[in-house]
């Protein structure tokens, strides 16, 4: 307790989205955490912490491209806050897996880091490995484009087993909904009992 004050009074925290001092470390200062829109209403089986806006973008985008892996333990407890039904009883989360290339170019998949804070707080164990992303996809505008370019981008690791486990599937965003479905038509195709959905935000019209 004397060390975390005494590194407080010389370095005292910050918010994680704009850099003013806080109250408490990997946390978001009163003006910052205002202006998140919480999503109340959750599907059964799937699950975002918040709306896309302004503000969660500014976050995702600092995870994504800025390096700033430090504020996924933030994104996360909000995750799991809003998750607790589709995390109850689950037994493997899975992240969306990052096409070799562009991983390369951005050193981490955002989703994996995500999906391993999720599982520290929740104690359901996280697996990067079970999907493999072999076809690149780019960008669309159409939602209809979208679920067409995902199609068969995504293969299974022979060498994992979800055969009648309930899986969930993390991702940090989610929009048309096409990767997160074509996750989850592989992991059934290869006997997941249940698959379910878990991000930290979400596009609305």
């Amino acid at each position: 307790m004397f060390v975390n004050r005494l590194l407080n009074a010389f370095f005292p925290p910050t918010c994680s989205a704009c850099s003013e001092k806080t109250e408490s470390a990997n946390g978001l200062c009163a003006d910052c955490f205002s202006k998140l829109q919480f999503i109340h209403d959750q599907s059964k089986g799937k699950a975002s912490a918040v709306t896309y806006n302004e503000k969660s973008r500014e976050l995702l985008l600092a995870l994504k491209y800025g390096d700033r892996v430090d504020i996924a333990p933030l994104m996360a407890r909000l995750m799991v806050s809003a998750g607790k039904d589709v995390l109850d009883g689950a037994d493997v989360l899975v992240s969306v897996p990052l096409h070799w290339r562009r991983l390369f170019v951005r050193k981490y998949n955002q989703a994996a880091i995500l999906a391993d804070e999720v599982s520290k707080i929740s104690e359901i164990p996280s697996d990067s490995f079970i999907l493999k992303r072999w076809k690149s996809t780019p960008k669309q505008g159409t939602k209809f484009d979208r679920f067409e370019n995902v199609k068969g981008a995504f293969s299974f690791n022979p060498k994992k087993d979800v055969s009648e486990k309930i899986i969930i599937v993390v991702d940090d965003v989610v929009t048309t909904g096409a990767t997160l479905s074509a996750c989850a038509a592989v992991l059934y195709d290869n006997g997941a009992r249940e698959v379910r959905f878990l991000t930290f935000a979400k596009a609305v019209d």
